[in-house]
């Protein structure tokens, strides 16, 4: 007689919403389609998109098990610590724990306080533990990373077949003696450059547990939008969209806050307090600033320009869009006046009109005797001002979309050419087509055509 196969159970496992009611509902889409016995929701509900009361309701009419996750502790607890988070945290994480508590219903914040920090079930003949941080605490970050040898004290600490985890936004498996750690990664706020929603699928049969991890795109500008509309910061908007933390995208801000000599932190300190000022988009600037100085560099034995030069390229580059403060028409040239009249900034006057038109010149007219500033430059400083701002021109198009589609680049350089190859993310064929359109002037200044592909894909 055949023996009868054991009933399996499937659960889909969610964690780290924070707030992004558009990225839920795409994965509670995904769900239904499929066969799903149970939703778990490892906790962090609120946060850094704008729908906390929405999120929570939507998690309640789907009847999912839900934990509380620090995040959401921190908002319950903002009243008794405010003064102390005042002085202590970034405004721009004050300012959410801030907004959230302001707009939490009274039915969503008794949801909350009801909800427990850890659960037990048994499923398909194991034990499972739901956490959100670790067994030992809800804001211990476990990771790829994490040593074996915490994994094994938390395993003895569990006492259960699987422990499943959030907080740390990273999808993992591992599995230490016979107990293993799934993440499912985050709903909400996914990290590591992928913006689509992160959730996981357990399927528990015959004592064993079967981890199918998942992504589903949903309307990132739909959130975009709503940060915009809450007055939420500015940085929000880049957690989103190139799916970094606040902190990841702060420590890769410093490579420009923090250039070495004491006299140029100053003055890129001051740069970027005119940026902010001007509410530039810091995702898109950065970006084109890292380009810009990957081809300084690449191109040195052509240019011949030095560390100064590529100073003021950095500084030209972090300012090239700030004239979008007054309105998309002529900003270029928005940008050389906001540049020119600016008192912090602590540049002397050639500095400051070689700065500014670079910024002025990384779009439309090329350089002309005729144009205000450039006339009274030196025939030395005219090419500077060209090679820079040829270079900057080129790095703009390489993030048209300002999706950072192209990683980085390349250059290879004969007497005639210069072929720029670039490594790419997703569809970069608007990037290529506009930087090639924008090589016109440094085409001309270092007397080279120009080509620019995608880098050979390696078989």
């Amino acid at each position: 007689m055949a023996r009868k196969k054991q009933q399996q159970t499937t659960v889909a496992l969610i964690s780290d919403i924070h707030g992004n009611l558009p990225a839920l509902e795409a994965v509670l889409e995904d769900i239904a389609r499929r066969p799903v016995d149970a939703i778990w929701n490892l906790g962090d509900m609120l946060g850094y998109a704008p729908f906390p009361n929405e999120v929570l309701t939507t998690l309640r009419q789907v009847n999912a098990v839900n934990l509380i996750g620090n995040y959401d502790l921190k908002v319950l607890d903002f009243q008794q610590k405010r003064r102390k988070w005042r002085r202590k945290k970034a405004p721009a994480k004050y300012i959410g724990f801030q907004w959230n508590d302001a707009r939490l219903t009274q039915g969503s914040r008794k949801f909350l306080a009801s909800l427990p920090e850890q659960m037990r079930e048994s499923v398909g003949g194991l034990d499972a533990l739901l956490v959100h941080g670790s067994p030992a605490s809800v804001d211990e970050v476990l990771g790829s990373e994490t040593p074996v040898t915490r994994l094994r004290e938390l395993a003895r600490m569990a006492r259960a077949d699987v422990v499943v985890c959030g907080h740390s936004h990273e999808p993992f498996v591992r599995k230490v003696g016979r107990t293993s750690f799934i993440n499912p990664g985050s709903v909400g706020r996914p990290e590591g450059g992928d913006g689509r929603a992160a959730y996981a699928l357990l399927t528990f049969a015959e004592g064993a547990v079967q981890v199918d991890p998942q992504r589903v795109a949903y309307d990132i500008e739909r959130v975009v939008r709503a940060v915009h509309a809450a007055g939420l910061p500015e940085d929000y908007i880049d957690v989103f969209r190139q799916a970094k933390s606040l902190d990841q995208l702060w420590a890769e801000a410093d490579r420009f806050d923090n250039p070495g000599p004491a006299s140029q932190k100053k003055v890129l300190e001051a740069v970027l307090d005119l940026a902010r000022r001007c509410q530039y988009e810091r995702a898109h600037t950065h970006q084109v600033t890292m380009l810009a100085l990957e081809l300084f560099d690449a191109l040195a034995s052509v240019h011949a320009l030095g560390r100064r030069e590529r100073f003021w390229l950095n500084c030209g580059a972090l300012l090239h869009d700030i004239g979008w403060t007054e309105g998309q028409q002529g900003h270029h040239k928005t940008a050389l006046k906001l540049i020119m009249a600016d008192p912090r900034l602590p540049l002397e006057r050639r500095e400051r009109e070689i700065v500014g038109l670079i910024a002025r010149y990384h779009r439309k007219a090329l350089p002309s005797e005729t144009h205000k500033y450039y006339t009274h430059l030196d025939e030395a400083d005219r090419r500077c001002v060209c090679v820079l701002a040829g270079i900057l021109r080129v790095a703009d198009g390489l993030d048209r979309t300002h999706t950072s589609a192209v990683q980085g680049v390349q250059c290879n350089v004969s007497k005639r050419k210069i072929a720029i190859t670039c490594q790419t993310r997703g569809e970069s064929d608007i990037e290529f087509m506009m930087a090639r359109k924008k090589a016109d002037l440094l085409k001309a200044v270092l007397g080279r055509s120009i080509e620019i592909g995608p880098a050979p894909q390696a078989e």
